[in-house]
């Protein structure tokens, strides 16, 4: 429901709803000279259809208008000149009330003597207040500040929606550069992110833990049919939940100081079965025996130490 009230300061009128009055009991502050007072004690009810001072202006004028092209009051000037003096002055001075019985409640000017507040409304709000223990609103005409609501409501929408595409832009960041752990994690988007790969031209390797691989039952002995040959054996481990790639193994063999001698790094190719399958990498829980002969020609060689890289 909608009201008119007016500042006692500057008499500058204001469009304002329940919400508005009830926000602070009726404590406001006029948005022209700032002066603090209570709206409930200056309201008016309006009709729904106003939406502005300016029209709650332009109906009081039409409806007097109206008003004074339906009257049918006799003629002031034609009845003063009809009656003696002495019943005029009568009339006169009886209109003016008692100025010695004057108090709060009986005032020579009210509200409803304004031509612009009319009847007065009665909203229930609770009296039991002082100015000092709450901060009055800052009032205005209503039709401007529903204009700048719906400015503000349009731009929370246009900062959810850049908001929500950064979001957006994020997450598909994030995927990208998890790519391959997504697949090796949830195989079942694997076919999707080949399909985007494919498009955004880029691949999606195997995941390349060297922590969860684990390399045992290492040996070394010299070759029972080469001379200057050491026969290198191992056992290499993929403890991961999913496939992993391949890894590559640095053998360095060492001497009496164990100083290194020989280093050597083999590929999976080197190490692994001709049919085996590099491009699905080594499955989760399997095993790989890997067998080296390695040349040292006339090198002291008594130690070794292994490594696996990528």
């Amino acid at each position: 429901m909608n009201y008119i009230t007016s500042c006692p300061a500057c008499e500058t009128q204001f469009l304002l709803t329940t919400e508005h009055i009830k926000a602070h009991r009726g404590k406001v502050q006029c948005g022209q000279c700032e002066h603090i007072f209570n709206a409930k004690n200056r309201l008016t009810e309006i009709s729904d259809d106003i939406h502005s001072t300016a029209e709650y202006k332009a109906s009081l004028e039409s409806n007097q208008q109206t008003d004074l092209s339906n009257n049918t009051t006799p003629n002031i000037a034609q009845n003063v000149e009809d009656k003696p003096i002495n019943a005029v002055l009568e009339g006169v001075l009886g209109a003016v009330p008692n100025l010695e019985d004057l108090n709060a409640n009986n005032s020579i000017y009210t509200n409803a003597d304004d031509p612009f507040i009319g009847d007065q409304t009665h909203i229930n709000i609770d009296d039991n207040y002082s100015y000092e223990d709450e901060t009055p609103i800052t009032i205005d005409d209503l039709a401007t500040t529903a204009k700048l609501e719906k400015k503000k409501t349009k731009l929370n929408i246009w900062l959810l929606l850049l908001g929500l595409l950064l979001v957006i832009l994020a997450c598909l960041q994030t995927i990208y550069f998890l790519r391959s752990k997504i697949a090796s994690e949830y195989p079942q988007f694997k076919p999707y992110l080949k399909q985007a790969c494919g498009a955004l031209q880029c691949n999606i390797d195997l995941p390349k833990n060297l922590d969860l691989f684990t390399i045992d039952d290492s040996d070394m002995q010299e070759s029972e049919n080469y001379e200057k040959v050491i026969d290198f054996s191992s056992l290499l481990i993929n403890n991961a939940n999913n496939s992993q790639a391949y890894p590559n193994i640095e053998l360095t063999l060492t001497d009496t100081d164990d100083k290194p001698v020989v280093r050597r790094l083999i590929t999976p190719t080197e190490y692994l079965k001709t049919n085996a399958k590099l491009a699905n990498g080594m499955p989760s829980k399997d095993e790989v025996r890997v067998k080296l002969a390695i040349s040292v020609a006339d090198l002291s060689v008594v130690g070794y130490r292994v490594l696996l890289t990528y």
